[in-house]
């Protein structure tokens, strides 16, 4: 006998932007809002019944209706306004509510550059009996030309990776930072957790993109009390030495091939 397992409904991808007119000077704030609601819906999938469904069209709705009063510099504030929101529609039992924003610097009062790949991201998870909040960073290129290093792996009949003592260490900073508590300003806490990964990403020397990352992640969760827990996807970007000396020339060890796969691939948990 056939029986309905784990489901939810919702609306991905609700793209809003938002002025935030002041007095000499405008923000601005562009969003993507994921929204997935968990909720008495057993009969639309076995009996064709919708009565419990919320259609994902008002989801989205709901989003732009919330962005004019609600929508500042705190996202996670605004990732919890709308999942509190869902939770008093009829049959609701949950609601995840996932945001990424897009990077806009300031380069006048009321001018903006969009050239980064960084995103600032943010996760609201409530039901009954828990309150989750997330927040990260994606897409975040950076490269060091020195102070990494790898060297003193295991070695078989397939293993051509030179030793090195010194080498290009590129990667693409993902991560995402558990909260235990809402700091009182999330926005200067995500601005604190970023500086804290790139000042130690710069200044360190490491042997790896793993003894990198702890570092990283070991700094954030020293730097901000109500950080319980970060997870970093940090792919290793190979920069690979083109040999010139085959050409006759004096090889400088200055010339490389950027490759982008296939790369290494770093996923790990730093806990409190």
């Amino acid at each position: 006998m056939s029986r309905l397992g784990d489901n939810s409904w919702g609306k991905t991808a609700v793209r809003v932007s938002k002025v935030h007119r002041g007095e000499g000077e405008h923000g601005f704030s562009e969003l993507a809002v994921n929204v997935q609601l968990v909720g008495d819906v057993e009969n639309a999938f076995l009996r064709g019944d919708n009565a419990g469904v919320l259609p994902t069209d008002t989801m989205r709705n709901t989003v732009y209706a919330f962005a004019q009063d609600r929508l500042g510099e705190d996202v996670e504030g605004f990732g919890r306004e709308l999942a509190a929101h869902f939770l008093t529609r009829e049959g609701v039992r949950a609601a995840d509510i996932e945001l990424q924003e897009k990077r806009w610097e300031r380069v006048t009062s009321y001018g903006f550059l969009g050239s980064s790949t960084e995103k600032r991201t943010a996760r609201v998870i409530l039901d009954s009996d828990r309150e989750e909040f997330w927040a990260g960073i994606d897409g975040l290129a950076v490269l060091k030309t020195t102070n990494s290093a790898f060297r003193g792996f295991p070695k078989d009949e397939y293993t051509t990776l030179p030793e090195a003592d010194d080498r290009i260490l590129a990667t693409t900073i993902n991560a995402r930072w558990r909260y235990s508590s809402l700091p009182p300003d999330t926005t200067a806490t995500w601005r604190r957790v970023r500086d804290v990964m790139l000042g130690h990403f710069f200044e360190d020397w490491s042997a790896s993109v793993q003894h990198q990352g702890w570092m990283m992640g070991e700094a954030v969760l020293d730097a901000v009390a109500e950080i319980s827990e970060v997870e970093f996807r940090l792919p290793n970007q190979h920069h690979i030495a083109f040999d010139l000396a085959r050409f006759g020339m004096d090889d400088e060890g200055v010339v490389f091939q950027p490759t982008s796969e296939p790369f290494g691939d770093i996923r790990f948990r730093v806990v409190r």
